[in-house]
């Protein structure tokens, strides 16, 4: 087990350097708060200046540049910062020269594990490489775009929120001011009826509602988009009206919303085009993705072969 020490040490050197907490007894006086400062800008470093010894061998900065570059990217910040997390790679530069020496790549089962990193590292540089030379013209974009107006539809809206108490049996001075869920039903749908015979909403929205914010704008609650980051229910109770209309009581977990649509219209086109240029992307992607899979799709010609099989087991001695 002790070839786990080494991976476990990089890694905490890597993403685990933080500096110690500072502890301040009691009663000490708060240091005071200065005004944060801009780092001094480094002074530029000639790539033939030595800036790093290890095992008796001197690195100058263009090596040590290469160095880094080949690191990952979530790597190579702390290493410019900690060259300790170099250390550690120079040690694995070691260990992996003198595993190659002794042929333990050409063993098992390190080799098999090598071969599938590599077959791994090759699927994912094959599709990163696909997926950048992906091309959307400006024509596919605004075709996608008026394909899929509704898509683009979002709705000004008007709300009034009436909260309920979700656990009436706890106790509390705010649980007590709200009414159980059954209550608080009852009093939105006497709000609708108002509504529905001409009351304004408005008015009923700043009198009565517990979304003190909208509220003060008479139930003003903005813009919902159908990808808005809304509650599903919220969302098909807005896009299932007509400009207008008041919807039936939504229920959410702590209270019920009425909702008014006081129009639709379109996000325009410039405003969604970089979305419709990644979405068009992905599913090119994925289509050619999808079209790689279908090569290979596994049909099973002996299901004997792919049953699990039962360990031997040991028979006692008689």
């Amino acid at each position: 087990m002790k070839y786990f020490v080494l991976p476990v040490l990089f890694s905490a050197l890597v993403y685990c350097q933080t500096p110690p907490v500072q502890t301040i007894a009691p009663g000490t006086p708060a240091p005071p708060v200065l005004a944060p400062q801009a780092p001094a800008a480094a002074a530029p470093i000639a790539p033939d200046t030595v800036v790093l010894e290890a095992n008796g061998k001197k690195y100058t900065a263009a090596e040590i540049d290469k160095l880094i570059a080949t690191l990952p990217p979530q790597v190579q910040q702390n290493a410019r910062m900690q060259p300790t997390v170099l250390g550690q790679f120079f040690v694995y530069q070691k260990l992996a020269a003198d595993a190659e020496k002794d042929g333990l790549d050409k063993l098992e089962p390190w080799k098999s594990a090598l071969d599938f990193q590599r077959l791994q590292i090759l699927a994912n540089a094959q599709l990163t490489t696909h997926s950048n030379t992906i091309q959307v013209t400006p024509e596919e974009q605004e075709e996608y775009y008026k394909k899929n107006a509704d898509k683009y539809r979002q709705a000004k809206v008007r709300v009034i929120y009436i909260s309920f108490n979700l656990s009436p049996d706890k106790t509390g001075a705010e649980a007590s001011k709200l009414p159980t869920e059954a209550e608080a039903k009852t009093k939105v749908e006497d709000l609708r009826k108002q509504i529905l015979a001409g009351g304004d909403f408005g008015k009923i929205a700043r009198e009565y509602s517990d979304d003190k914010t909208s509220a003060s704008k008479d139930g003003d609650f903005g813009i919902i988009k159908r990808g808005s980051n809304y509650p599903d229910a919220v969302k098909n109770a807005v896009f299932a009206l007509q400009a207008g209309q008041v919807s039936e009581p939504v229920r959410q977990p702590n209270g019920f919303y009425l909702i008014r649509v006081d129009e639709f219209n379109t996000e325009p086109f410039n405003d969604v085009s970089m979305q419709i240029f990644q979405e068009i992307k992905q599913q090119h992607f994925n289509e050619w993705v999808s079209s790689i899979q279908a090569q290979y799709k596994v049909k099973v010609e002996n299901s004997a072969y792919f049953t699990p099989r039962t360990p031997l087991q040991l028979q006692p001695v008689r």
